[in-house]
């Protein structure tokens, strides 16, 4: 068995005992302050009894459920002794230890002592270096040696029944060392404070939020001390001094509980930041009451309504200044989840100001939290699956969902010793920068969807056409071919006699020259079969037709043009010619041709009336679609008398 375990079994039958002696005192009978006493010293004492049983029933090497059980078992001992010398004075036959007596005068330290010696082994229960064990044996001694000190004082003990059963001689200059030990106290509690920071700066997340629990229960302190301190204030009023022993004795042992044995139940930083808020606005308003109070004429009428103006102005200020007091608690004691929302609300700011993509948020949260491995995961429309930002399919399971408007907008899958940070106040924060990023990342992939759809229409366009030139070149252009040979056959065969019918022929074999002429025509505006030879070749052919002189200047870097492209550039070069020659009166024309990088530039340019535009349904505008289908751009300037430029650059990859 575990020492842990074995010293919190062992703390029952002396547990046990104490009750036993408290309930023979109450069988003889108690004052009713006596009697008060004893059920809340019990009540304080039950517990870090019970908790400190169920810790190390759980894990049983845990010290610091032995600890606990072993603070209750103090706090029972020092009502227990009360209880009984008070049960002693008004039975005076009752067995009573002087020594008890003696060493009582100082045992008030005992209850903080288990306390001080949990900053030094929470969470792990164990001391982590040197430095903590002379720190526990410090306090170990500090406790011991005022309680002996206290107990020598020559000052009278608290009642003269208690001075007449006194059993250690009064030794002179004992009370100044007991006094000189109280502000010692107070340094080894500061120095055991500090190293429980020092152990959170250097924590992984979760041993983090176990740490911030004994924080919150260790908020409870100065609270208590506060309330004490309200009591002697106010005449010696002892429900102030109740209060805030019963938050030390009864919040602290079920935070350090809920710390160890559920660290996930709460967000301990935010509780933390809460308490500490409350402890700061609570001291600010007591001092200024106390100020106020002390102040020179506050007994007068006028002046106690003043004064009471004044509180309630105070706390007014108070109230306002609140969310800032909160923040720069955060900043220290809930740095992370601080440091987080910082950078969600810049994060929104960056994006407003289109400094950032709503898609850098897992790169944002990952920076801000330090868990490189963390991933995010966006809700698609049907809400059954998620994406990452690349648009990749990912597993949400075990994920911290986020929801806006009661729908689930995504999730966040960080690392297991991250994932606290993560809380109700963050998913908060985070829904709107994360359905911002959500909703790009559909858009983009509904005009990723359309893109390609457009070059999936475009190129089967391409295709037909292709197709169609094929048909009427190898097909219908061909049988008129053959049929006017046969018809010129048919007419060498005529007998002389025949000029009429010979002259009918005549006239048929020209109209078939003409259809065929036609047909050629039309395969050519559908597709020019010169496309086959390449691009080059095909835009030489286009200057050679057109009636106005056109200068071809093509780049030596031109290269192979993949085919859907080369035909998309030729179109822009035959629709800019002939606007040129039929409608803008020019004398000149430029085609350029070149290669920049992936993609291939092309520009016309003309000495013509300029003024061209681009309206829907006209030429230019298809001529932009199917620019823009491919990835590309097209550029038209046309100022009034100044001629006309179309450029237009379409990828290649």
């Amino acid at each position: 068995m575990a020492w842990a375990r074995a010293v919190s079994i062992a703390v029952l039958p002396l547990a046990a005992g104490l009750l036993a002696v408290d309930a023979t005192a109450v069988l003889l009978g108690l004052d009713g302050a006596a009697a008060r006493w004893l059920v809340l010293s019990i009540a304080f004492a039950l517990p870090p009894l019970v908790l400190g049983q169920a810790i190390t029933g759980r894990f049983p090497a845990q010290a610091v459920g032995a600890l606990l059980c072993c603070a209750g078992l103090a706090t029972l001992a020092v009502g227990t002794n009360d209880t009984w010398m008070a049960a002693a004075q008004l039975h005076p036959g009752l067995p009573l230890s002087g020594l008890l007596v003696s060493l009582a005068q100082g045992s008030w330290m005992l209850l903080y002592l288990p306390w001080a010696l949990m900053l030094l082994l929470f969470p792990a229960g164990r001391f982590g270096s040197r430095a903590t064990r002379n720190l526990a044996r410090g306090l170990c001694a500090v406790t011991a040696a005022f309680t002996v000190l206290a107990g020598l004082g020559p000052g009278p003990y608290a009642s003269g029944f208690q001075q007449q059963h006194r059993a250690m001689a009064p030794v002179q200059g004992a009370d100044i060392a007991a006094a000189a030990l109280l502000p010692v106290f107070l340094v080894l509690l500061l120095a055991s404070a500090y190293g429980l920071l020092e152990r959170f700066r250097a924590a992984d997340p979760a041993t983090r939020t176990q740490i911030r629990w004994l924080a919150v229960a260790g908020a409870i302190v100065p609270a208590a001390l506060l309330l004490c301190w309200a009591g002697y204030l106010m005449g010696g009023r002892q429900w102030p001094v109740l209060l805030g022993l019963a938050a030390m004795n009864l919040l602290i042992p079920a935070a350090i509980a809920v710390g160890i044995l559920r660290s996930d139940l709460l967000d301990a930083g935010r509780v933390l930041v809460a308490l500490l808020g409350l402890t700061v606005m609570c001291g600010l308003v007591m001092a200024l009451t106390l100020l106020l109070l002390r102040w020179p004429g506050v007994g007068s009428p006028a002046a106690a309504v003043l004064s009471l103006v004044g509180v309630a102005a105070g706390t007014l200020f108070l109230a306002g200044l609140r969310p800032r007091i909160l923040r720069a608690i955060g900043r220290i004691f809930h740095a992370e989840h601080e440091r987080l929302m910082d950078a969600l609300s810049m994060f929104q700011r960056q994006v407003l100001a289109d400094a950032a993509r709503p898609t850098d948020l897992e790169a944002v949260l990952r920076t801000a939290t330090g868990d490189l491995s963390l991933r995010l995961g966006y809700a698609t429309s049907g809400g059954s699956t998620y994406l990452d930002a690349s648009g990749h399919r990912i597993e949400a399971g075990g994920g911290v969902p986020v929801d806006l408007a009661g729908r689930r907008i995504g999730v966040v899958l960080p690392s297991p010793g991250h994932r606290a940070v993560f809380n109700t106040h963050v998913t908060r924060a985070l829904a709107l920068p994360l359905e911002m990023g959500r909703q790009q990342l559909e858009l983009a992939t509904a005009l990723a969807e359309t893109d390609a759809s457009r070059i999936r229409i475009l190129l089967a366009a391409h295709h037909e056409r292709k197709r169609l030139e094929r048909d009427l070149h190898d097909g219908a252009q061909q049988r008129l071919v053959a049929l006017g040979m046969a018809l010129r056959l048919i007419q060498r065969q005529l007998p002389p006699r025949e000029q009429a019918l010979r002259g009918m022929l005549d006239e048929s074999v020209a109209e078939l020259g003409t259809a065929v002429a036609e047909l050629r025509q039309i395969a050519h505006g559908i597709r020019p079969s010169a496309l086959d030879e390449g691009l080059e070749v095909a835009l030489r052919q286009l200057s050679g037709r057109s009636p106005t002189p056109v200068q071809l200047r093509i780049g030596d870097s031109l290269g192979m043009v993949p085919e859907l492209v080369g035909a998309t550039a030729y179109f822009v070069a035959a629709e800019a010619v002939h606007n040129a020659v039929k409608h803008a009166g020019a004398r000149r024309i430029t085609v350029r041709l070149g290669r920049e990088g992936e993609s291939v530039r092309l520009s016309v340019s003309d000495d013509g009336r300029g003024g061209a535009t681009r309206t829907p349904g006209g030429g230019l505008a298809g001529l932009a679609d199917r620019v823009g289908a491919l990835g590309g751009s097209m550029n038209v300037r046309s100022p009034d008398g100044r001629g006309t430029v179309i450029e237009a650059v379409l990828p290649c990859a």
